[in-house]
């Protein structure tokens, strides 16, 4: 898939995940004072001995399922139940509606009716902070796949965040429907949690490249153990259905309650031990500030999918309120990972602060805006409209909707001008100033003078701590302009042969065994020869360096190779005539 294509289809998924994590929280708290449709069962079911029987694990005290009736050890039979029943089953119910179970009690059969209550946020607030978690990773994966896609292994990080939003939004115990389709479509997308895994190991084997031999067999080993993870799902029906549970629970072709249990919970568990082996091999071989984007990255991972997998089997051994305690855990690791993921973004050389504060701005400014004519507009038709009737009062709505839509492009454009303007004037001043001197740079006759004002522009510009020229000597070596001192770096180092053949700027950090000093490298080339080489060290405030101010620097390496190879042809002139002579 082309990166273009694959960040397009990252963003549209993006967007879908968090309208859906939207209506979730609704449908748990409720919308206009209605009854939320999220009900709890106060039990746990899980799989047992008994032919298409599920298994009342715990019991909450004081519950529906106590109120009804049902106590640890029953056995309830699925087969008499419609499809959204056996889905509620194996998730949560609809809240108010009764479900009458056949259950086995003994030799004894009952019926025993159950009629789940609303969702109590007082003491079930964990599910609204997992969607809260949910919807942080989807953030930011929209946001490093929107701001830089095409650096390092982004794309790849901004799926495996987003896959792992979809994969807990789309856990038969998150959401409830009155239908029963969307629970059968939800546990297809359940796959995404499963497939994070695999996307994670992947991830991992980005760093410290090439793989020794035993990170390409544990990263084999873990492609094989998500396949069997997706066939066979987490052994607990409330986290994850398999596909082979799935199809148990939607036909009866088989008992499904044979699938559920401790021993189906054992793919799950290798295949996160697999991806964290991965993990702990690609930090080990990484280096120097390679290492250290590997542990923010894979650390907060580590620990979302180990709470994962610790919370679910834990409802087939613990009580409710321990079960409960487990939910509890895992709902603040939700919100912990994107903490720390968000540290990683912002510190760690994926989006650039600036960006995110802007947009945030921006976004509040126009929404205050948008909202505010709708109330003056309502202020104004009842104050000065107060003999109008409904109807009409419609109408006005409609027209001020229309007005502000087609006027809502240009709010937004001068709102974002504004913006950039009052927060980061010096920002854009800086840049601007580093294009107008690789304008001037063309009208400088003195190569000395060139490289030392090229230099001063740098520091003055981008507060970059260290800055360094290089240029060609007679040896085909590259040497430190202006003073000379340095190492000698030769035309065959890996970055010196990746800038002559790509010609574009460079993340030091992405390459091994280079020895061009600084973060950031940016050709200065004349006539497709590569003369010298501009290298930018970290900046003094620990800020990266935006895109924008990328494209400045390397438009200012480019107007000084323009003007070192009119120094170069002059050179070559002299010498030339020099040798007739």
């Amino acid at each position: 898939m082309k990166p273009s294509t694959w960040r397009t289809a990252l963003l549209t998924l993006c967007a879908a995940a968090a309208l859906f994590d939207v209506a979730a929280v609704l449908g748990q708290v409720g919308f206009g004072g209605a009854t939320p449709w999220y009900g709890i069962w106060g039990t746990y079911f899980g799989g047992s001995a008994e032919p298409y029987h599920l298994k009342v694990l715990t019991i909450d005290p004081g519950g529906p399922a106590d109120l009804a009736g049902l106590r640890v050890g029953d056995l309830v039979d699925v087969r008499g139940h419609r499809l959204g029943e056996r889905f509620e089953l194996v998730g949560q119910p609809l809240s108010g509606r009764p479900i009458a179970l056949s259950v086995r009690r003994g030799s004894g059969q009952e019926r025993i009716v159950v009629v789940p209550k609303p969702l109590d946020l007082t003491r079930f607030w964990n599910y609204v902070l997992i969607d809260f978690g949910c919807f942080w990773l989807l953030l930011f994966g929209a946001l490093i796949a929107w701001r830089r896609p095409y650096v390092g292994q982004n794309l790849l990080l901004a799926t495996v965040l987003a896959f792992a939003a979809v994969g807990f939004m789309a856990i038969p115990a998150m959401f409830v429907s009155p239908w029963s389709w969307p629970p059968l479509a939800l546990s297809l997308f359940g796959q995404a949690l499963p497939l994070s895994i695999a996307l994670w190991a992947t991830f991992a084997s980005g760093f410290a490249r090439p793989l020794s031999g035993a990170r390409r067999a544990a990263l084999g080993l873990c492609y094989g153990l998500v396949a069997v993870y997706i066939l066979a799902g987490t052994g607990t029906p409330d986290i994850t259905l398999g596909l082979v549970p799935l199809v148990a629970l939607t036909t009866l072709w088989f008992d499904p309650a044979q699938l559920f249990g401790p021993l189906w919970t054992i793919p799950s568990y290798a295949a996160v031990v697999t991806a964290l082996v991965c993990s702990g091999l690609a930090i080990g071989a990484s280096r120097g500030v390679d290492r250290q984007r590997a542990i923010w990255s894979l650390v907060p991972l580590a620990a979302l999918y180990c709470a994962l997998q610790w919370s679910g089997p834990s409802f087939q051994f613990l009580n409710y309120a321990a079960v409960l305690a487990s939910s509890y855990a895992l709902s603040f690791v939700s919100c912990i990972t994107p903490l720390a993921l968000t540290y990683v973004a912002l510190n760690r050389r994926l989006i650039d602060i600036g960006f995110v504060i802007n947009r945030t701005v921006v976004f509040a400014i126009v929404s205050s805006i948008v909202i505010g004519a709708f109330v003056l507009v309502e202020w104004a038709a009842s104050e000065w409209f107060a003999d109008v009737n409904g109807r009409t009062s419609a109408v006005i709505g409609m027209i001020v909707a229309l007005t502000l839509g087609i006027s809502l492009r240009y709010i937004h454009k001068y709102v974002d001008r504004f913006v950039d303007h009052f927060f980061f004037r010096k920002r854009h001043e800086d840049e601007a100033g580093l294009r107008r001197f690789a304008h001037e740079a063309a009208f400088i006759s003195d190569r000395a003078v060139l490289l030392e004002r090229t230099m001063d522009a740098v520091r003055r510009h981008t507060d970059a701590a260290d800055v360094a020229i290089l240029v060609r000597n007679g040896s085909a070596n590259y040497v430190a302009a202006c003073n000379g001192e340095g190492a000698i770096v030769g035309e065959n180092d890996p970055a010196i042969v990746a800038l002559r053949a790509w010609g574009k700027p460079l993340d030091l950090h992405s390459l091994e065994g280079t020895h061009l000093p600084g973060e950031l490298a940016f050709p200065i080339l004349s006539r497709g020869a590569l003369l010298g080489v501009l290298s930018c060290g970290s900046k003094r405030d620990g800020e990266t360096y935006a895109p924008d101010e990328t494209d400045a620097l390397f438009a200012m390496a480019r107007g000084v190779g323009a003007a070192l190879g009119t120094h170069s042809s002059a050179n070559d002139s002299a010498i030339a005539a020099l040798r007739d002579t």
